[in-house]
C-alpha cells in the first residue's frame, strides 16, 4: 500500500482507484537536488525524511507538470514538484481530478461515467499542453532572433578581423 506523503493528505492505494478516481502516486526522485526540494515542499517536520517508498499524490500537482506517453499513460514531468494543496493554511486549489461536472444523464452506465470523467481530464491536460506549447513557439521564435542577430556579429566580426590583416 502506498500512502501520500503530504501530511494532511489522506490518499492510499488501498482506498484510492486509478482508473475511478484518476489520482496516481508518484515516488520521490532520486537525483538528491530534486528529492530535498520535494521534501521541502511536501512541508514535513524538520526530521523527517523520504525514504525509497515515499510518494505524493496527484493531487498536489498542477495539470502542467503532466504529459501523456505515446501509449496514452499520464506521466510526471522530470521538473515537476508538488505545490499545491499541501498544508491547511494553504488556499484550496483545484487540482487535475477536480474538473468542471461532467454531464451525466440518468441513462448513462457507470462505464460511460468513468469514460466521460477520463475525457474532461484528458481535456484539461490537453489545454494546458497547448499553453504550454504556445509559450515553446514564442521561445524558438525569440531564439531564433537572437541566434540572427548572433550570426549578423559573427560575420562582422570576421569582417573586421580580415581587415585588420590585411593593414597589420
Amino acid at each position: 500500500m502506498v500512502s501520500c506523503a503530504i501530511a494532511t493528505c489522506r490518499n492510499t492505494s488501498a482506498k484510492i482507484s486509478k482508473n475511478k478516481d484518476g489520482i496516481t502516486f508518484h515516488r520521490f526522485p532520486r537525483d538528491k537536488e530534486r528529492r530535498r526540494q520535494w521534501e521541502v515542499a511536501v512541508n514535513r517536520e524538520k526530521e523527517w525524511s523520504s525514504t525509497l517508498s515515499s510518494a505524493v499524490c496527484s493531487e498536489h500537482f498542477v495539470a502542467v507538470d503532466f504529459y501523456l506517453t505515446e501509449s496514452g499513460l499520464r506521466r510526471l514531468s522530470m521538473e515537476a514538484v508538488p505545490t499545491i494543496n499541501i498544508s491547511p493554511c494553504q488556499e484550496p486549489e483545484p487540482t487535475i481530478t477536480v474538473t468542471k461536472p461532467v454531464d451525466i444523464k440518468p441513462t448513462d452506465t457507470e462505464e460511460v461515467i468513468q469514460l466521460k470523467h477520463k475525457v474532461r481530464r484528458l481535456e484539461v491536460i490537453a489545454e494546458s499542453r497547448k499553453k504550454r506549447l504556445n509559450l515553446m513557439w514564442q521561445s524558438k521564435r525569440r531564439l531564433k532572433k537572437k541566434l540572427e542577430r548572433m550570426a549578423c556579429l559573427i560575420k562582422n566580426l570576421i569582417k573586421i578581423k580580415k581587415c585588420i590583416a590585411e593593414n597589420g
